[in-house]
Parts: structure tokens; C-alpha cells; sequence
């Protein structure tokens, strides 16, 4: 379980892709193991607030693909938490601003 949780990671990717747009991305590169994950998205902007709640098991490497189309001056943040065999990984966040 130990070597289990050294070789796998989490990729949470979130970019901006020009005016208006961003993308969001969660991959994970890992063992054969079990991964839990719980994927949190906040949208702070002109248009108000939102949270977008992603859970559930990673069976194929990259079970999250977002394409997001906000207002200007749209603040997305991102909060993974992740679980390799039962056991808690690192949280990973992610914020970026759309233009």
C-alpha cells in the first residue's frame, strides 16, 4: 500500500482558454489501485456564486473533462481531495480568473 501511494499522482489542471472560457481537467497516473476522489468547483462573479460538487471512483485515467464557459472576471477555484486504498492523499487546489 505504501509503494501504491508513492507511485500514483493527481493531475487537476484549470486554465483559462480565452475570453470567457476555461477548461478543467483531473487525471490521475496510478497503480493499480483504487482511487476515490471529491472534486469541489466554486464560481465567484458578475453572474454570482456556484459550487459544482464532482465525486466518485476513477476508473479510467482521466474521469473529469470540463469545458466552462463563465462572464468576464469570473473567479473559479477547484479543491481535490483524493483517496489511494482508503488512504487520504494531499489536497490539491487550483484557482484562475476568466478573462
Amino acid at each position: 500500500m505504501l509503494l501504491a501511494a508513492l507511485l500514483a499522482s493527481a493531475s487537476l489542471q484549470l486554465s483559462s482558454q480565452g475570453p470567457g472560457q476555461a477548461s478543467l481537467r483531473l487525471c490521475f497516473d496510478r497503480p493499480d489501485a483504487p482511487i476515490r476522489y471529491e472534486l469541489l468547483v466554486t464560481t465567484q462573479g458578475p453572474a454570482g456564486r456556484s459550487r459544482s460538487r464532482h465525486q466518485g471512483t476513477a476508473d479510467r485515467p482521466c474521469p473529469v473533462r470540463n469545458d466552462l464557459r463563465l462572464p468576464a472576471s469570473t473567479q473559479v477555484d477547484a479543491r481535490l481531495v483524493w483517496w489511494l486504498d482508503g488512504v487520504e492523499q494531499a489536497p490539491v487546489e487550483r484557482r484562475v480568473i476568466i478573462e
